[in-house]
């Protein structure tokens, strides 16, 4: 298995039942869940040692509690590592979300954590730029026009 990455595809349900972005109501409840998500990024690193490698639009989420307040999910962790054997376990090979990737990641470089806090800003870019919502978002003429706009096409 020289060259080729070992991967074990499994589900796990849990709950609370996480809601895309897109239906966030404000820029407000963006940055309270967007926090959410990167606190438990950094406990997971911390206390689990696991590296997430993936932060995009699609892999955080939301829940809303019954008083209204939302509170930010991480999800899908099937690009994590063990961050103490990155080292050992690193392969030129990109993974993610392309709008999302870092740099180190597009370059196949060996990547740390910082890399993932860049793939959330490229992310907040990503829906300042588009729009967190399709009645927000910028017309489809436009985003054709925009050169990273063809990246999701």
């Amino acid at each position: 298995m020289n060259g080729i990455p070992y991967r074990v595809h499994k589900r796990i349900a849990t709950s609370p039942i996480g809601e895309p972005l897109r239906r966030l109501e404000s820029i407000l409840e963006l940055v309270i869940v967007v926090a959410d998500a990167m606190r438990a990024h950094t406990a997971i690193l911390e206390n689990c040692r696991i590296l997430h490698r993936d932060i995009s639009n699609n892999n955080i989420m939301f829940h809303r509690t019954e008083s209204g307040m939302v509170k930010g999910l991480l999800i899908d962790f099937d690009h994590a590592i063990d961050h103490d054997q990155v080292s050992r376990n690193y392969h030129q090979q990109r993974s993610g979300t392309l709008p999302s990737m870092s740099v180190n990641n597009l370059e196949n470089n060996e990547r740390t954590a910082l890399d993932d806090w860049e793939s959330l800003i490229y992310l907040l870019c990503w829906i300042g730029t588009f729009g967190l919502r399709s009645d927000h978002a910028v017309n489809q003429e436009t985003q054709d026009n925009l050169q990273v706009g063809r990246w999701t096409n």
